[in-house]
């Protein structure tokens, strides 16, 4: 007969926690797997700037993103970054993301341009470009419309819509017939937030409180969207008044994505950006008729 001794219980176990441990061990690797972090790269193709570039002042470059999931986690956040402040800031949900980013070279001398993309567990990835200022300094002509009158909603005096391509006011019916043309839209809120006087486009939600009707904007054929500066600017009306090219356009422009499509409670002397497809403006606000029949008076400018 074979007796157990007290060595050979501790050597049994010791075994039989160490076996245990792999299993628990395996089991929780199972339960937390560790996945790769997401992929971003740029699109390289001769229309966009994917590797160091010098470029001109006020010349307008096209970077385009691709990012593709690990397999597992979805991707929520893509961010672009210049000299460490963020340019664009874009969540969503998906497998995959491509986005081509519009940039205007600024004033700086050297833009270090970084892009980054995160999934839902928090992996990301970067890659970047760095943009250095050209020799030649490519500021471009634009057009000035002094002294435009705007009407509020009720205004029987004038016209609550803009365009900005031929500087022409329309009224409510005009706008309907020519709603490819109107980029800005005034009117005065006394009746949601009460946001007074308001510098909106047609693509701003403003439903029909304000423009009710057959004509109302949601049921125009076409509806743009110019998104505003989400601060007013800190610039002096004389430095306005005498720009004669877009240079200070383009020192106070934004990504279109971070605007906002409302500039709100306006008061004389206000002065916003705004961006229109690929041009950008500032508007100075001259007065104000603070009631929804009264009007705003406002000087624009806007790249050609």
């Amino acid at each position: 007969m074979k007796y157990w001794t007290c060595r050979n219980v501790n050597g049994l176990l010791i075994t039989l926690i160490f076996a245990f441990f792999l299993m628990c061990t395996s089991c929780q690797e199972e339960d937390n797997p560790v996945y790769s972090n997401p992929e971003i790269t740029l699109k390289v193709l001769p229309e966009y700037v994917y590797s160091d570039s010098a470029i001109s002042v006020g010349k307008q470059f096209t970077v385009g993103i691709e990012a593709h999931y690990n397999g597992h986690n979805k991707l929520t956040n893509f961010i672009a970054k210049v000299n460490g402040e963020r340019y664009v800031d874009l969540g969503f949900y998906s497998e995959t993301f491509s986005k081509d980013i519009q940039i205007t070279k600024s004033l700086t001398e050297l833009e270090n341009w970084e892009f980054i993309i995160r999934d839902i567990e928090g992996n990301w990835s970067s890659t970047g470009i760095i943009i250095t200022k050209g020799e030649t300094i490519d500021f471009g002509e634009i057009n000035t419309y002094p002294n435009v009158y705007l009407g509020a909603q009720n205004s029987t005096l004038y016209g609550s819509f803009f365009a900005l391509s031929n500087g022409l006011v329309y009224n409510l019916q005009g706008a309907y017939n020519n709603s490819a043309l109107i980029d800005m839209v005034y009117y005065f809120d006394d009746f949601d937030k009460l946001e007074k006087c308001v510098m909106a486009s047609p693509g701003a939600n403003i439903g029909e409180a304000a423009f009710p009707g057959e004509y109302a904007i949601t049921n125009w054929e076409t509806i743009n969207t110019t998104r505003y500066s989400k601060e007013k600017l800190s610039i002096s009306t004389l430095t306005f008044d005498n720009a004669l090219n877009d240079s200070l356009l383009i020192a106070n422009t934004f990504a279109f994505e971070t605007g906002g499509r409302k500039a709100k409670t306006l008061q004389p002397g206000d002065m916003y950006s705004f961006v229109k497809e690929n041009k950008t403006g500032i508007f100075k606000v001259i007065s104000t008729s603070e009631t929804n029949s009264g009007y705003i008076v406002v000087d624009i400018k806007i790249q050609k």
